[in-house]
Formats: C-alpha cells, structure tokens, sequence
C-alpha cells in the first residue's frame, strides 16, 4: 500500500498534498501551526481512522480525501464525518459508518487479522490495525493503545499474534471445553457403572454359577414363584395395617361413646358452639341421636361387635401370613444355596450383562476422548509457545532498535507496552515508539507505508534523528514523517535536503493555523465532484 495523494476542505478552503514519492518523505516547518498534523490525521482519517485532530479544528466542516496504491489498483477514498464513499476504476462503493468501510476493506483490499473480543471472535477495526504503522502527534500512551476506549493493549497484543498466526481462536477453546465436559460425564458414568459391577467382587460364587451351572429357564420359573409369595406377604400385610388402624379408631370411638354416657348420666351436655342439647352419632350417610339412650347403648353395643369381627379377621390374616411366610421359607430351604443367592441377586446378574457391555463401551470412549484432549491442548500449547517466540522476537528487536539510536539508555522493552510506572524522559517516548514500529515491520514485512506525525518529539537529538531516518531508508516502503526544525537548523535550508534518498516536503510556507486556503477549492471541488457529489 502507497499513499498517492491526500487533501480536506469544502467549497471555501481546502489544500492538497500530492507531492508523496515510494521512499522517505519528510513534511517540515520551521514552527508548528503549519498543518502538518492536519494533513496527517485526515490522511489517516479518510482511510477509516479515529479523528484525533488539533483542538479547534472543527473537521466534521470537511471532506477529507485519500489515494492510495495497492497491489497494482487504485483506490480513492473521500469521508465527511461518518459517511465514507470508496471510488475505483469500477465502481463507487458508499459506507455510512466506519464498521461498513471495515468489512469493504477486508474484503476487497487488504486482510484485516482476527482477534478474540468480548468472547466472541472479529476483525479488528481499522483505528486499531493502523497503529501498527502509524503513529499520530497527539494522545500517545506508550502503557496502552493510542486514543484507547474500546480497544487495549490486550487487543493490539491479540492482533499481533493474529498476523503471526499463533492467536488461540475461540472455536479451538469451545471444542477442548465441550470435550473435557464430555469426558466428565464419560468418567461419572463409569463409575457408576464400576459400582455396580463391584456385585461379581462380592459375590464371586454367584457369578461363577451363572455362567456355568445355573439352568436359565429353572432360574426364571423359581424367581417368578418367589416374586408371587413375596407379592402376596406384601399385600395380605397392607390389608392387616388397614383392619388394625380401622380397629384402633373403632377403639377410640367406642371410648369416646363411654365417656359420653358417663356424662349424661350424672348432669347435662349440650353443644358449646350452639347451645344444642342433641348430640349426632354419623356412620356413612346415616345419623343417630346419641341423647337417646337406648339408642346410645345399641350405638355402642354394634362398635364393639365390630372390633370384635376385625379381630377375628386380623386373627385369619396372621394366619395366613404365616402360612405364605412358611411356604417362602420352604422354597429358599429346599433350593441350592447357589441358587437361592442368584435368586435374590437375579435382577443385578440380569442387568450385570448390559452394564459389562456398556462399561466396555465408555473405557473406548474415555480413551478416545483423552486423545482428542490431549491433541487440541497441545495445539494450544504450540500457539502459546509460538506467542512467546514471537513476543520474543519482537522484543528483541525493539530493544536492538532502542540500543542503536541511544547506546546509553537505561530502559529495557519487555512488553509491547510500557507499564504505567514507566517513566519516559526526553525523547524516550519517541524513541519506544520508533523501535516498536520498525520491529514489528522487520517482523512482518507487510507492504504498509510506515507513517509518524512529529518524529523529532522529546528534543531528539540530530544524531540519533539520522540514525532513525537511515533505518526508515532501509525497509524499502513508503515512509511518511513530520519534523518540527528549531530556527539554527532551518537557516541553513538544508537540513533534509541534504539526504539521500529524502524527499523533504516544505510547510514553512503555509500560514500559520490556515494550512487551507481558497486557491486550491477549484482542484479539490473536482476531486469531489468525482465521487458524484456537489459541494
């Protein structure tokens, strides 16, 4: 990619900068206020960037334009706050956000790498991309990103990691979830089927009988005879506990009626409710008088002829649970100890042969879910492994960079950022962010012009600015800086022009705090009108 050409303005002020060549360009005044800063920031802006221009510059009043080369094709690009339209030899493609240009981008320009936010997997906005070979004047943090809010250095470190192809994708961390989980449930199901089995451990007698003496068919006939008797004990004892609980009220009432006789025998009884002196014995549907006395008595007399029956039926079911409990017993004794052992274990024997089966089955499962494990995690151990290299490597790079332009310095890169306890003096900001960009270039060595608003930022010394703008020389691409000079340095009218290899681009010319002028609005009107747009 190659920056061909970038201009701002509307229909009264604007200014163009075509003047950009394929090597090291470097935009030059003798004092700020020239516009630099301007042209940089709405270069990067009308390429989708977050507007971060000079306080008072009121940029949602302009178009902001951009050419560039890539691959061979042009593109223009012409944004007015957030709407966007992309202009190729083609077509004309129109955005109403930066989010729609992002996907355009990815698509049909350059890739975009893919980070993990929010648990979820995108491509990265294009704001945070260009940090990787822009850097702006203004809200420099060498602790986190440029200009941070929703993204953070955490984000940008995903993004390198990306572009390496070592980023650990969330389909990777779903899958080794979901099958741990599976495995889980695998390894508790076993278990329980282990419990179960443990009845061959305890009883080993019964399971050698099974297989090699017990007759199946005797086997079930003397179960289903045993599971008769003990149905029957069951339900001659529920009908027992039925008549003893109907005889147990019988009692009460019946002591209840005597204590009520004694009393009327020696004074009144009425309701304390009502007052009424009639008192009402119910029996199903039927209702007796109780203050009647030879009713009372005949009310009494039958209860007490019904306990008596219920104990002559509870006598007769006695008898007849002992008797089944008898003919129960008679079957176990006569039966081989082997066989009455079977008998009592018949439905775990029964389901034993399922479990081994099914028991069988889950242990080739464990173990193939233990492979599938143990492969995914060294997947993400390699990705980790390559993140430490390449952290590594890039590291390394910066702290040679670092090294180069200031032998004596004192700091150590051990981070794509500094901690926030960091301290930058001089020109020791800019001489971090130098060594990071030209690290991750040499790194990657994507085609991206390397661009710097405001190089010499932090009283950089001559010396190590020409160290800084040879390395610039050696990467090949397009590079695009900004340069501050003090009055000695400017008088001499060489102070770029000197360099080899330098395009040095003259502002000093421009009016202080009104780099647009109306001049150039017949030039920039056409570049708009071709869009298909009046201004």
């Amino acid at each position: 990619m190659k920056i061909l050409k970038t201009a701002c303005g509307n229909s009264i002020e604007a200014f163009i900068e075509n003047r950009l060549t394929d090597g090291v360009n470097i935009i030059f005044s003798n004092d700020n206020n020239k516009g630099k800063t301007i042209i940089f920031q709405g270069m990067m802006y009308a390429l989708g960037n977050e507007p971060i221009f000079p306080s008072g510059f009121n940029y949602k009043d302009y178009y902001f334009y951009t050419c560039i080369e890539h691959e061979g094709k042009i593109y223009e690009f012409l944004r007015k706050h957030n709407n966007i339209v992309l202009k190729t030899a083609e077509n004309i493609a129109v955005f109403e956000d930066v989010s729609d240009l992002k996907y355009y981008v990815e698509k049909n320009i350059f890739n975009l790498p893919l980070i993990i936010k929010d648990d979820y997997q995108k491509v990265v906005d294009l704001s945070l991309f260009y940090q990787l070979f822009f850097t702006g004047q203004d809200r420099r943090n060498p602790s986190n990103v440029i200009n941070a809010g929703y993204y953070n250095k955490q984000d940008f470190t995903k993004m390198v990691y990306s572009l390496a192809d070592c980023l650990v994708l969330p389909d990777s961390i779903k899958k080794l979830k979901g099958l741990r989980q599976e495995l889980n449930l695998c390894k508790r199901d076993i278990e329980t089927l282990q419990r179960r089995l443990s009845f061959h451990k305890d009883h080993p007698e019964i399971a050698n009988t099974v297989s090699n003496v017990a007759n199946r068919e005797y086997l079930e006939q003397a179960r289903k005879e045993l599971q008769i008797l003990h149905k029957e004990i069951a339900d001659v004892n529920k009908k027992y506990a039925r008549l003893t609980n109907r005889m147990f009220k019988l009692k009460e009432l019946l002591s209840e009626l005597k204590s009520l006789n004694l009393q009327l025998s020696t004074g009144k009884i009425h309701c304390q409710d009502c007052g009424s002196k009639n008192i009402i014995y119910t029996n199903g549907d039927i209702s007796f008088e109780l203050t009647n006395d030879l009713v009372r008595a005949n009310i009494i007399q039958s209860i007490s002829d019904s306990i008596e029956l219920y104990n002559a039926q509870l006598m007769e079911l006695r008898g007849r649970i002992f008797n089944k409990q008898e003919e129960l017993n008679k079957k176990l004794r006569t039966m081989p100890v082997e066989t009455t052992n079977i008998l009592i274990y018949t439905d775990v024997i029964k389901k034993n042969q399922e479990d081994e089966s099914s028991l069988s089955k889950l242990y080739d499962k464990r173990e193939l879910l233990e492979t599938n494990i143990q492969a995914e995690q060294r997947k993400q151990d390699q990705s980790s492994e390559e993140q430490k290299n390449v952290k590594e490597t890039i590291l390394s790079k910066m702290n040679m960079f670092y090294k180069l332009i200031d032998p004596d310095g004192t700091q150590v890169y051990k981070d794509f950022f500094a901690t926030r306890d960091m301290t930058f003096s001089g020109s020791e900001e800019q001489e971090y962010y130098f060594s990071r960009t030209l690290a991750l270039f040499w790194f990657f060595k994507y085609d991206f012009p390397l661009i710097m608003d405001c190089f010499r930022k932090g009283e950089l010394s001559t010396k190590k600015e020409n160290i800084m703008i040879e390395e610039y020389k050696k990467t090949g691409v397009q590079v695009i800086l900004s340069s501050t000079l003090k009055d000695e340095e400017y008088s001499t009218g060489e102070k770029y022009y000197g360099f080899e290899g330098v395009n040095a681009i003259n502002y000093e010319v421009n009016p202080n705090s009104h780099i647009l002028q109306a001049e150039h609005c017949g030039e920039f009107i056409e570049i708009v009108n071709s869009f298909g747009i009046k201004i």
